[in-house]
Order: structure tokens, then sequence, then C-alpha cells
């Protein structure tokens, strides 16, 4: 019994697979006669492709019938302000100043932070007592600290590492 109602969903599965419809393929044109393919026939120009399409079809070449790679567009339009190279490394200079200062007073700062952390054991403020809440709190608040000041000093280093510099 269970073998003949295995049997009956196979056979219906496989006819509802059967039956659903297949995707296909449009190709349309349009009034200058490019064409698109796509998987719906949005327009009055589009017709199903029945088959198997192996390939995409290329781009017509030039009149000329050089196969040559067609130019590159410019990444920034010509009316873009362009930086000599002499003032473009000064900027240069000044940015990499300007990051070694924040990596030299980050590096401060954990210094800082790691004396006042003393390995977890951090002194107790007037108004904290060892062992309460917030007391813990204040560890806690160190730590973040020094985690996120590390954080900084690896970014700021990673920062410095290019090789423009």
């Amino acid at each position: 019994m269970r073998q003949a109602l295995f049997f009956l969903a196979n056979l219906t599965l496989a006819g509802a697979c059967a039956a659903a419809p297949q995707d296909s393929i449009f190709v349309c044109v349009d009034s200058e006669g490019h064409k698109t393919y796509q998987n719906s026939s949005e327009g009055s120009a589009c017709h199903r492709v029945d088959g198997l399409i192996a390939t995409i079809p290329a781009t017509e070449l030039p009149r000329g019938g050089s196969a040559r790679a067609p130019a590159r567009p410019s990444i920034s339009p010509a009316s873009f302000p362009r930086i000599d190279a002499s003032t473009q490394r000064m900027r240069d200079g000044d940015r990499r100043r300007i990051l070694e200062e924040e990596l030299r007073s980050e590096e401060d700062r954990l210094a800082h932070l790691r004396t006042e952390f003393n390995h977890g054991q951090p002194q107790p403020a007037s108004d904290e007592s060892l062992g309460t809440g917030r007391y813990r709190e204040h560890v806690q608040r160190l730590f973040e600290d020094i985690e996120r000041s590390e954080g900084n000093i690896a970014s700021l280093r990673r920062e410095l590492t290019p090789f423009r510099y």
C-alpha cells in the first residue's frame, strides 16, 4: 500500500513538472534596429526564441573591419580640475604628516590607558570601592577604551603603509 502511494505521488509530481511553463527568451528590436534579449515580451517588437542559445551575439565591428578595442571613456570629465604632480606630492606629504601625528597621540593615549588599567586592577576612584558595580563598570570602560585605541592605531598604520608615500 505504501509503495503504491509513493508511486502515485511521484507520478503526480512528474506530471506537474511537465505541465509547468518553462522560462522563455525573447528578442526585442527597437526602432534603431538594436536587439535586446530578455525574459519577458514587453513591447510589440518582441518575439520568442525557440531552441538553445549557445552564444551571445557580438557587437558589430566598425565599417573599417578592424577588431580593435574601442577607446575607453575618460574616468573624469574634461572640465574636471587637474592637480599637478608637485602639488599632489605636497598634499600627500601633509596627509602623511597629519596621520603620523595622530598615530603618535593615539600611542600616547594607549600608554596612558594601559598605565591606568594596571593589568585589570586600576586604582578605584574616590567614590568607588573594590568589588562594587561602579568599580567593575570603570574597569570595563577602561578595557573598551584600550581596545578602541588599539583599533585606531591599527587603522592609522594601515593608512600609512601604501606605497605612494
